[in-house]
């Protein structure tokens, strides 16, 4: 019976011990060692522990290119390529838990240790770390609007950045205390979106207004202007934040800008007063038979919390919205907004807590939110 335990034990033991994560510099290389952020290519064979290999970038002969330690490759490519230079082999040997984990992958079965043996042959020159001047808050910074301040670095030149206009940056993002939250340059590559589409806090949106190519500023944004009172990633609620932005491009494409929807600038439009606190603005006219409650109705339309986070876009989705006029399915402030709207009109609506989701909030709506949209009825 003794003997029957201690084997018993013997064989616990080892059954537990995974295989550790292991690399062997098979050929050394040259130059600098490539970090994290850095596009890289490499040439590879892999194979499990059977000796079965599943995959050979030299037959296919082309290497494969990624950024490294963002997560675009397995956990033990992204810790194991650390380090190395030019010319230099490696031979990895990954445990399943920083390989595909429990799952399987193509000719992978589910908790396969993997080998590797991995020759770097390209990496693309680091950028350059942006750095948080120590007395930042005590630059001369220039208010560009209520919440939004800025230095402007450097100047540009060619097209100015525009709602509906495509941008590609680098930028980077600390707290004022000076903790980085975020940087395009960590990742190794600039950021490319279209200006006004919601992709921004508004205080960013704001302040990359009229940059051009080439141009660097300096952003300081209010939590009012930024993520307010609630907590974003390892941002803290009620945090002002400040940024370094480099404009790499800006291109205006005429046609994408007309099917989108551009947080309003509240203050430069006619507001009306609606019934029970609803507030509507006119920003295109329409004509034919007006939008009347019983009705079912077609429309498009983008949602906006009043920093300019978008949290709702039918026109991001491609597919209008179809909804009966009246009948209780939406918030109150959408069946009094619409009401009476022609074909091919679009209104700016801003609806307050009470006509909206009220102090509950809804999703990604914060309780006693005032919510802006642009709607467009479509007719019937």
């Amino acid at each position: 019976m003794l003997k029957f335990v201690i084997f018993a034990l013997l064989f616990t033991t080892t059954a537990l011990q995974a295989m550790p994560f292991e690399y062997q510099i098979l050929k050394p290389g040259e130059g600098d060692s490539i970090r994290s952020g850095q596009i890289i290519k490499v040439h590879y064979k892999g194979w499990l522990s059977d000796s079965t290999y599943f995959d050979n970038s030299y037959e296919r002969g082309e290497p494969l290119e990624f950024t490294l330690g963002v997560g675009q490759v397995i956990p033990g490519w992204d810790k194991g390529l650390v380090g190395m230079r030019i010319g230099e082999i490696r031979k990895l040997s990954i445990p399943y838990e920083l390989g595909y984990g429990e799952r399987a992958m193509g000719p992978i079965p589910a908790k396969s240790d993997l080998f590797f043996e991995v020759e770097l042959v390209y990496a693309e020159k680091p950028l350059p770390p942006d750095t948080l001047p120590k007395d930042i808050a005590k630059k001369s910074w220039k208010e560009l609007a209520p919440g939004v301040k800025i230095i402007d670095e450097k100047q540009g030149n060619g097209e100015a950045a525009k709602p509906g206009t495509k941008i590609k940056l680098h930028y980077t993002g600390w707290t004022l205390s000076g903790r980085k939250f975020s940087s395009s340059k960590d990742l190794g590559r600039p950021l490319e979106t279209l200006l006004g589409a919601g992709k921004f806090i508004q205080g960013v949106e704001i302040g990359l207004e009229n940059l051009k190519p080439g141009a660097v500023r300096w952003l300081q944004i209010s939590p009012a202007m930024g993520y307010g009172a609630r907590s974003f990633s390892m941002i803290p609620p009620n945090t002002t934040l400040i940024f370094r932005m480099e404009m790499l491009d800006a291109e205006k494409d005429e046609q994408l800008a007309e099917t989108m929807d551009f947080f309003p600038d509240t203050s430069s439009l006619q507001f009306q007063e609606g019934p029970e606190g609803l507030r509507y603005a006119i920003i295109r006219s329409g004509e034919g038979t007006p939008a009347v409650s019983g009705k079912n109705v077609r429309v498009h339309y983008t949602g906006w919390l009043q920093n300019g986070t978008k949290f709702d876009s039918s026109r991001d989705r491609g597919q209008e919205f179809i909804f009966p006029l009246g009948g209780g399915k939406v918030i109150r402030g959408w069946d009094l907004g619409v009401e009476g709207m022609l074909p091919g009109e679009k209104r700016i609506l801003i609806i307050p807590p009470g006509l909206g989701y009220g102090s509950r909030g809804g999703g990604p709506i914060p309780g006693d939110a005032t919510l802006i949209f642009a709607v467009e009825y479509l007719g019937e």
